[in-house]
This record gives structure tokens, sequence and C-alpha cells, in this order.
């Protein structure tokens, strides 16, 4: 489809400018600046963690407002007489959730690099791993913004799929926190709230982050399983993702 890539960088520029997606970079950059007079855990604990939350949330909202903007502008109707159309407007938008988890993963490795050359301490520097898995929740916000577009393209329901998120990675508990998308890698206190008192928790960051990217992979086939014309085909796909899912997800337990 040599028209699709052109409409993925189209796409991809709507949602780098988009607001949201430049607020939640603004705010990564505000966070550093505010850490930096942070304790040597402080440091560890927002270079691993921040990039899911304050920059992977504005991210999820940005991908289905720019996903949906054809609907709220009435077309619709044309792209419903046009289904190759539909399944290439949503690859194009899947591709453009690419855009910023490339720019998330650039200023990782920039704070990264800041936190290695400078005088900071950091209580230990964070693996290449945990270090990728902000910009993967990145990457995971974008991907499931346009799924949530197209299963239900309704006001109020990415608001709804967030809560729901949220909920359930808040009720995780002890080594079940590996299977939320935001995990708290240093432990921060005792029992009940860090099992085990200070240090780090047990498991594999490495199979955490090949956990997030199959997360991402499955909500990818998921939109893309919304058209019937193709929807065999990557209902199939998302089957593996959901295989791959389970078997990344049980490694990175402890």
């Amino acid at each position: 489809m040599p028209v699709l890539w052109p409409l993925a960088l189209a796409e991809a520029n709507l949602l780098l400018r988009h607001p949201l997606h430049l607020l939640g970079a603004a705010l990564y950059v505000f966070t550093f600046f505010a850490d930096l007079g942070g304790s040597q855990r402080e440091a560890y604990s927002w270079i691993t963690n921040t990039v899911a939350i304050v920059w992977g949330v504005p991210t999820f909202f940005a991908a289905h407002l720019v996903a949906t903007a054809h609907r709220r502008a009435g077309g619709d109707e044309l792209l419903a007489a046009l289904p190759d159309e539909r399944q290439r407007r949503t690859a194009a938008s899947l591709l453009a959730a690419v855009a910023p988890f490339l720019v998330a993963c650039v200023a990782q490795a920039m704070a990264a690099a800041y936190y290695a050359l400078a005088p900071v301490e950091v209580e230990r520097f964070p693996l290449p791993a945990e270090l990728l898995a902000g910009p993967l929740c990145v990457l995971g916000a974008g991907l499931l913004g346009v799924m949530v577009s197209r299963w239900a393209p309704w006001p109020g329901a990415p608001l709804l799929a967030m809560v729901v998120l949220f909920a359930f990675n808040l009720r995780l508990r002890g080594d079940a926190m590996w299977l939320g998308f935001y995990v708290e890698f240093a432990r921060w206190g005792p029992e009940p709230d860090s099992p085990g008192g200070w240090g780090f928790i047990d498991g594999s960051a490495n199979w955490h982050a090949a956990y997030l990217l199959a997360l991402c992979l499955l909500a990818g086939a998921g939109a893309l399983a919304r058209e019937p014309r193709w929807r065999g085909r990557w209902v199939g796909v998302g089957l593996l993702c959901g295989v791959a899912v389970v078997a990344t997800g049980w490694a990175q337990l402890p």
C-alpha cells in the first residue's frame, strides 16, 4: 500500500503536534528539573517511571482524538463505502503511534546520559530494559488509543478505558505488580506497600519490557480486527499476541 506511508507520516505529524502530546512532553521536562534536588532513590525512580504516567496518559488521549478526527468531521459515511480505506487509516494511525515512542526514547536517553555524566548520584543506574519500560508505555498508550477509537468511538469511552486501566494497575500488589503497565522497580518502605522493605523488587525487567511490547502488539491487532473484512486474519494475530502476553507475563515474575 504505497499511500500508507505518507498517510502515516501525516498522522504522526498531527499526533506529535497535538496539544495533549505536547503537554505530556512538557510535564516530563518539568518533572526532570523539579526532581534534580531529590535523593538517590528519587532520581532512580524518576528516570524509570515518570514517562509512563506524565507522557503516556496524555498520548493515549491525543492518539484517540487524532484517530477519531475523521469521524468527528463526518467522514465515516465515506469510509464505510471504502473498507480498504478504513483499514489503511487504522494502519496509519497505528504507525503514527511509533512517533511519540521514538521521541520518548530520545528523551530517556538524554536523561540517562545526564545522570551518567553529571555529578548526580543514582542509587543504582537503571538497566536498559528499565529505561525502555516508560517509552514502551507511551507506545502502548498510542496504540490503545487507536484501538479504543475503533471499537468505542463515543464521547467518554477513552476516559472510561483509562479509569479501568488505572483501577486494574492500582489493585495489583506484591509480585502481581509486574502485570501492570506501571511498575515501581524500587521498594519504598515496609509492608504492605512495599513487601520486603527497602531495595529493589524481584523479577525480570527484561521480560517486563517484552511483556509491554506484547501488549502493544495486542492493542495494534485489536484495532485492525475491527474491520469485518480483515477480522479473521487479525484475530489470529491477536491470539498469537495474547499467547506472547501470557508467556512474557509469567516469565517476568519472580
